[in-house]
């Protein structure tokens, strides 16, 4: 009997097992991504090359453990049950809260429309989905968005509605009682979609990159905004600058002296890829420089379009997008090791390292971390009971019928 139970038990495991990592997200590209507490989020973004078909796809990487980036090893978690998630594409999203641990998303299409609702909330730390309302000067919805979190102010500039052929370039700036308010200073950057930003260590918001008037713009030119000062200042770079290009992706290194841009497009359309692929631009040098990097590998990524990019642990993650190779939508994800600033590497493996430095990864409260891994611990500890008591009921229930294999059968001779 107990030889049956525990080859029950085993297969059970087995199963649970396959169906908790079985999961592979669709092709996609305009999506968004978070990271927070070992978990990289991904929300929604389009299916269709024609960006029709906006999905309604919530799902995360486990990134407490090491993996391997081909699709079928990936630790992925499906959350597309929960209600109220959000579809929308080429949406802006941003870390926000006290404790780090909401995602917040702003704007973005939804296909052939623009969306109602400006800004949805994810709360990590009980699984909600919510529409926020807000007061004051409603920004209006627009697409191309990189806001910035900064000291319990959301930073949302410019963007564009192609429905109206629209772009914004005004800077909305929502506060803790969410309250929006609008500047509009007379230095600030042409309004602009697709563009990349950044938080610098000196309270300054970094802007770079996109489409003006239908055209992408030079990366000679840094725009910043002083938080601190409400003041818009730009600067010019040197060094061999990249050429321009929209909807890129760009990370701050691990030491944030350095922001590392990837993919994008020179001209709207998925024609036009924007080369070098991969750029870094030295933060620490007056005026900022664009660098020449070393980096090896040979797990090099395609070029890619509407993409996103994450610093997790030691690595950049490049995620889905367009596939400029193949020219079709990608689920794939790529891993550049940026622990060495004299060497970036490309690699197949994500390591965990345990004894990471706290600053290398986002910030986040380590009560917020105890308690995400125990509610976690508790919910994987009900559905493996659950599991568990199903098999058992069904077990008894086929005993009582068929008892087991070996059951004593009477022969002539015996009693």
């Amino acid at each position: 009997m107990m030889e049956n139970l525990s080859y029950i038990l085993l297969l059970m495991l087995q199963l649970f097992t396959v169906f908790a990592y079985s999961y592979s997200p669709n092709p996609r590209s305009g999506h968004l991504s978070a990271f927070i507490n070992n978990k990289l989020y991904f929300i929604s973004g389009s299916t269709t090359l024609d960006r029709t078909v906006i999905s309604n796809d919530f799902f995360y990487i486990d990134c407490s453990m090491s993996f391997n980036s081909s699709i079928d090893s990936i630790p992925y978690t499906s959350l597309s049950y929960l209600n109220g998630i959000p579809s929308i594409d080429v949406a802006g999203s941003s870390v926000v809260g006290p404790y780090n641990d909401i995602i917040l998303t702003f704007g973005g299409s939804s296909g052939g429309s623009y969306d109602y609702q400006l800004i949805y909330t994810f709360d990590t730390k009980n699984s909600t989905w919510n529409s926020l309302t807000t007061y004051g000067i409603l920004p209006p919805i627009r697409k191309g968005v990189r806001p910035v979190f900064s000291y319990g102010r959301l930073y949302a500039f410019s963007g564009f509605n192609n429905f109206k052929g629209a772009y914004y370039n005004s800077l909305d700036i929502l506060d803790t009682k969410f309250n929006w308010s609008n500047i509009t200073l007379s230095n600030a950057p042409p309004g602009r979609d697709g563009y990349v930003s950044a938080l610098l260590s000196d309270g300054n918001i970094l802007y770079l990159g996109g489409y003006v008037s239908e055209r992408t713009v030079d990366l000679d030119i840094v725009y910043l905004y002083d938080t601190n000062n409400n003041l818009w200042k730009n600067m010019s770079t040197s060094g061999t600058t990249p050429e321009s290009r929209g909807y890129f992706t760009s990370v701050l290194s691990l030491k944030k002296n350095r922001l590392i841009i990837y993919g994008g497009e020179s001209n709207r359309g998925y024609n036009h890829a924007a080369f070098p692929t991969l750029a870094v631009l030295d933060l620490s040098s007056n005026p900022f420089t664009w660098i020449s990097q070393e980096v090896s590998g040979s797990f090099i990524p395609p070029h890619l379009l509407l993409h996103t990019a994450n610093v997790v642990h030691n690595y950049m993650i490049l995620a889905y997008g367009f596939n400029y190779q193949t020219s079709l939508l990608s689920n794939d994800i790529y891993l550049l090791d940026i622990s060495n600033d004299s060497e970036y590497k490309w690699v197949k493996e994500f390591k965990l390292n345990q004894n990471l430095n706290p600053n290398q990864t986002q910030s986040h409260s380590s009560l917020t971390m105890s308690l995400g891994v125990f509610i976690g611990s508790i919910i994987a500890a009900v559905v493996s009971t659950a599991i568990l008591i199903y098999g058992l009921c069904a077990f008894y229930k086929w005993y009582k019928v068929n008892g087991f294999s070996n059951k004593f059968i009477a022969t002539p001779g015996t009693k």
